[in-house]
């Protein structure tokens, strides 16, 4: 608590807000002081509450009713601890993904499944309507014979939105430094063929991201597994360990809501990740994908914001917050910029046109703050209630995430039950996840599945509670 003092004045007090609630000061369904009332016994501004209540709110710990002001909401309730932190420490793995992974995917197309498994966004929640209108605009002003050529770079309009965003956030990427690519995972895929050979090495958190795993096996690259704590992202000294007993090549990480943690690196930590990687000339390949998903009112830093010797290869794209469905993404390589520009020449000449050029007119317009301010209450509030029922339901035992962004859980099953076991067992109830197989090459997190918050509904409930059900039934204790 003495760190607190460093915090802003309405943090602070949100702080001690909280601390009166989970102390049962304000119990469940009680309206709390309002806004006016706050600033004046308290003695701070009006927007210091407003701020204050906003971040409450975020968390899931209030909620606001139309003139009636702020309550307690009914779910600020014990939730499950967390799960267990990664202590694994193995050999390197060759990767070998089976036919689960893209099952997945595949679950996604069957309407009549409740969705928890691919981390897909809410339809609902992303501006497809707007972009239907840019695209139609597009095409009314024509001039497409000149616009479809392009450099393998990217759209110029788009690398300087990019580049406009980042400085935001305290991340030098000048905008001729800036590769466009189709989707995140071509990022990824173009920055491990910029740097390894076939057989390398590449340090992972574990559990990571299925498709980092996929991207690994195609390019014939083994993996070493680090342990990863589910809040707190890859561990250093781990990671230093390994790379004085192994030929690692290349470190890859999620450092902000990483998938399927949602683990969050501090500032500190980042910045001596990348101060020991870049002493030992070992480059990061950096995943943002999540990074405009947070639930406070400050967007987390990069690694890549703390690299003065482009070491770090940031990667990131729109598809969790503007479209799945467009597939543009970047990568903002450092000092292998002529590399992966080469390589994306190579691979596929250069990305869609279109589709850049009305994602960047999107970003232009200025609607892009407004739109992650909504989307971000949504799934701050979507992740809780998920939490709060898994808590609620799962039997005795079960461990989740707190993320403080993105919106993927991860939960630890209890007995050890077998999560492939309890997949198939779900699909058979209609009802899809992941299980943490797959989020490792040596099978490691079987007793843990990742599920997706940002499909909740006020119908999920009935969905999760017939999932706890299985899980009860598969432990003999229904």
């Amino acid at each position: 608590m003495g760190d607190s003092k460093k915090l802003p004045l309405y943090e602070r007090f949100a702080l001690e807000l909280e601390s009166q609630i989970l102390a049962g000061t304000f119990p469940v369904g009680e309206r709390i002081p309002s806004i006016r009332e706050t600033s004046i016994q308290r003695e701070i501004s009006f927007s210091t509450v407003v701020h204050a209540y906003e971040l409450l709110e975020n968390r899931g710990l209030i909620e606001a009713r139309p003139q009636s002001g702020y309550y307690v909401k009914s779910r600020a309730r014990t939730r499950a601890p967390e799960p267990d932190f990664s202590s694994f420490q193995g050999d390197p793995t060759h990767v070998s993904i089976d036919d689960v992974s893209e099952q997945l995917v595949q679950d996604t197309l069957k309407p009549e499944f409740a969705q928890f498994g691919a981390a897909l966004p809410d339809p609902a929640l992303l501006p497809t309507a707007r972009l239907n209108r840019i695209l139609a605009e597009l095409a009314r002003e024509g001039g497409f014979p000149d616009s479809i050529i392009g450099a393998p770079e990217g759209r110029e309009e788009l690398r300087i939105q990019v580049a406009q965003r980042a400085f935001t956030h305290g991340c030098d990427l000048p905008p001729d430094k800036i590769v466009i690519t189709a989707g995140c995972t071509e990022a990824l895929c173009l920055c491990l063929q910029a740097l390894c050979e076939p057989g390398d090495l590449v340090a992972i958190e574990s559990p990571t991201y299925f498709g980092i795993l996929m991207a690994l096996e195609a390019q014939h690259l083994r993996a070493l597994e680090i342990p990863t704590h589910p809040g707190r992202g890859m561990s250093l000294d781990a990671l230093k360990f390994a790379v004085d007993n192994h030929p690692v090549k290349a470190v890859v990480a999620m450092t902000n809501f990483s998938n399927p943690t949602g683990s969050l690196m501090d500032d500190e930590s980042k910045y001596a990740l990348v101060a020991f990687l870049e002493g030992r000339g070992i480059p990061l390949i950096e995943d943002d994908i999540n990074g405009e998903l947070h639930f406070s009112d400050r967007r987390p830093r990069v690694a890549k914001s703390f690299d003065e010797s482009g070491n770090v290869l940031l990667c990131s794209s729109w598809a969790k917050d503007i479209s799945s469905g467009y597939r543009i993404g970047w990568v903002a390589p450092g000092r292998y910029f002529t590399k992966v520009r080469r390589l994306k020449y190579a691979l596929n000449v250069r990305t869609s046109v279109l589709p850049q050029l009305t994602i960047a007119r999107f970003l232009e317009s200025g609607g892009y703050d407004q739109h992650l301010r909504k989307i971000r209450r949504a799934y701050a509030q979507k992740m809780s209630e998920l939490a709060q029922s898994v808590s609620t339901h799962f039997p005795e035992g079960t461990r989740v995430t707190e993320p403080s962004g993105g919106f993927v859980l991860w939960v630890q099953l209890p007995g050890g039950l077998d999560s492939m076991r309890l997949y198939r067992e779900a699909l058979k109830a209609f009802i899809t996840i992941a299980p943490g197989y797959v989020f490792s090459p040596s099978h490691k997190f079987n007793d843990y599945i990742r599920l997706n918050a940002a499909w909740w509904s006020q119908r999920s409930e009935a969905d999760l509670i017939r999932l706890s059900q299985v899980v009860k039934g598969l432990l003999g204790t229904s």
